[in-house]
């Protein structure tokens, strides 16, 4: 038996690569795989953000399209449609109505505080 494994240790190629050449080419094979840039002065490059997928389409999905335009367009062409008013359009008109009955609503046009 030792005759054997001895044989086995003889025959192999010697040793030639080093360890940092061997490191070097595992990380190149690695950029390669993964599709990192080399990066050898240690400069940041923003790759961590552009690696990131984007998020736009699914944003976009999620908020819904206003109907505003459209509905608004609508309108002029038909004239017989009820007047459209948005909800944003509703509360601040509420809110203005509450105001205005507290006495805390805007002044009328010419009555502000630098009026003469």
């Amino acid at each position: 038996r030792d005759d054997l494994s001895s044989s086995k240790i003889k025959n192999k190629p010697p040793l030639t690569v080093t360890m940092a050449s061997r490191a070097s080419k595992i990380a190149a094979v690695a950029r390669d795989i993964f599709g990192i840039l080399p990066n050898r002065g240690r400069v940041r490059t923003g790759m961590q953000f552009l690696k990131k997928p984007l998020t736009g389409a699914y944003e976009k999905r999620y908020y819904m399209e206003p109907i505003e335009p459209h509905a608004r367009k609508a309108q002029r062409a038909c004239t017989f449609m009820p007047i459209y008013t948005s909800e944003l359009q509703e509360r601040r008109a509420m809110k203005l109505r509450v105001l205005r009955q507290r006495g805390k609503g805007p002044p009328k046009k010419g009555t502000g505080k630098r009026s003469k």
